[in-house]
């Protein structure tokens, strides 16, 4: 996920004093706590560096726009990297090891059933409630104006990318995928409840588009409003041959789409 997209909506992101006293870089006990509520006891995390870069969101880094500020007393300092790259990688593992927990939780069923419920299983919104749910907010490195402007420790943005870059550091430390397969496996077995993302289809959007495919041969168009900086909201309009048939809003465009397609679900009266 491309993160300077989250602050390109206010060039002036970048202008404010960074300099949060709010960010406290994570510890080894920090770290152990995590990994206990995945039931992972018997772990002991190492390069405990690997682990504070993948709570890093780069507005916290060195930034040619930030040299007018004086780091006050008693702050962190600004950090040389973010947790991009551990992202990167632990994105692939994530991806991977939830692939095989389904083939073998679910070994019968066809491609179909598996790549639904993986594509529920990792969707931004997910991720996010699983970071929440391992206290990762807590730990989090954003500037002061992420942190006071941008849904600092609730942005779900972040919170999915740090899940993934701690999977990522987790992975360095260790270089062993049984370990990081316990995490993952573990991760899913403790926190979601399958049989709830199995039954409740929540892809609006996906669910509109085979109903405008069967019905009117058609594909919904969406038309993305400006983010209102009133009120942090995206708007989406969905539209039938040119015609607006519903809206909806949301904190990330995906999600104004989401709610823009249920609206329309509900018009159509396939949801009530």
């Amino acid at each position: 996920m491309n993160n300077q997209k989250l602050y390109n909506m206010n060039n002036q992101k970048f202008k404010a004093d960074p300099y949060n006293f709010s960010n406290k870089l994570i510890t080894k006990p920090d770290v152990i706590d995590i990994l206990k509520k995945v039931n992972m006891n018997d772990f002991t995390p190492e390069n405990i560096k690997l682990y504070q870069e993948a709570f890093v969101h780069s507005s916290y880094n060195f930034l040619e726009d930030y040299k007018e500020f004086v780091k006050p007393d008693n702050c962190l300092p600004l950090q040389g990297k973010s947790y991009e790259t551990l992202e990167f990688l632990g994105d692939s593992l994530l991806g991977c090891m939830t692939a095989e927990y389904l083939f073998l939780r679910f070994e019968g069923e066809d491609e179909g059933f598996m790549t639904k419920i993986k594509t529920r299983i990792v969707n931004g919104e997910q991720l996010c409630y699983l970071a929440t749910q391992l206290g990762m907010n807590k730990h989090l490195i954003i500037s002061k104006h992420i942190e006071e402007n941008c849904d600092g420790r609730s942005n779900q943005h972040i919170l999915e990318d740090v899940l993934e870059a701690f999977i990522g550091a987790l992975y360095m430390d260790c270089q062993d995928f049984k370990i990081i397969q316990e995490f993952i496996f573990n991760l899913i077995e403790c926190h979601l409840d399958l049989p709830e993302i199995i039954l409740n289809d929540t892809n609006f959007k996906d669910q509109i588009l085979r109903y405008f495919q069967h019905n009117f041969k058609l594909y919904p168009k969406y038309n993305h409003i400006i983010k209102d900086n009133a009120d942090k909201e995206f708007t989406c309009e969905l539209l039938k041959e040119g015609i607006v048939i519903s809206s909806g809003k949301g904190k990330t465009k995906k999600k104004a789409e989401q709610n823009a397609s249920y609206n329309a679900l509900v018009h159509f009266n396939v949801l009530s």
